[in-house]
């Protein structure tokens, strides 16, 4: 009776699922993002952006601003959504909110905090956030680019 417990114990646990480890990496690179033309993102209010991205998260990054709030003195805040693309083939999502400051007409001060809201691959059950810094070069509807340096850390599942 001993032996069919504790065989029946033994494959009970076998059963049960194990949890998967978080693993939390940090992360870091530069963003070249470029603004596209009105007319090739017309569901997008305020424009896209497309770009490639260096370092950690290697690959490419398309992106959508959900509000643009300019002040009196040229400052914009702005709230938009970040899709990036690796090349090992992963997606990470992120909704964020930056505060760009004027230099001169046309060019800003990038200050940008992203929060991971998922992906896929490795990314499906990511969480975390990056810090993006960086320069608005020729800002206008339709044009300009964007050059940033970022760092974060992204937790997922393993």
């Amino acid at each position: 009776m001993k032996r069919i417990a504790l065989c029946g114990l033994f494959c009970l646990a076998l059963a049960v699922p194990s949890r998967a480890a978080t693993v939390c990496t940090e992360m870091s690179g530069q963003l070249n993002e470029f603004i596209l033309p009105q007319g090739s993102a017309p569901s997008d209010p305020f424009g896209r952006i497309l770009g490639n991205v260096k370092g950690s998260l290697e690959g490419a990054v398309t992106a959508f601003l959900t509000s643009f709030v300019p002040s009196p003195s040229g400052d914009v805040k702005v709230t938009n959504n970040h899709a990036f693309a690796t090349l090992e083939g992963n997606q990470i999502f992120t909704r964020g909110d930056a505060f760009w400051r004027f230099i001169k007409d046309g060019f800003y001060q990038v200050d940008m905090t992203l929060n991971i809201v998922g992906g896929t691959g490795k990314y499906s059950t990511a969480t975390g956030s990056i810090h993006l810094l960086g320069v608005g070069n020729n800002i206008a509807p339709g044009q300009g680019q964007f050059v940033d340096e970022y760092r974060g850390q992204v937790c997922y599942q393993q």
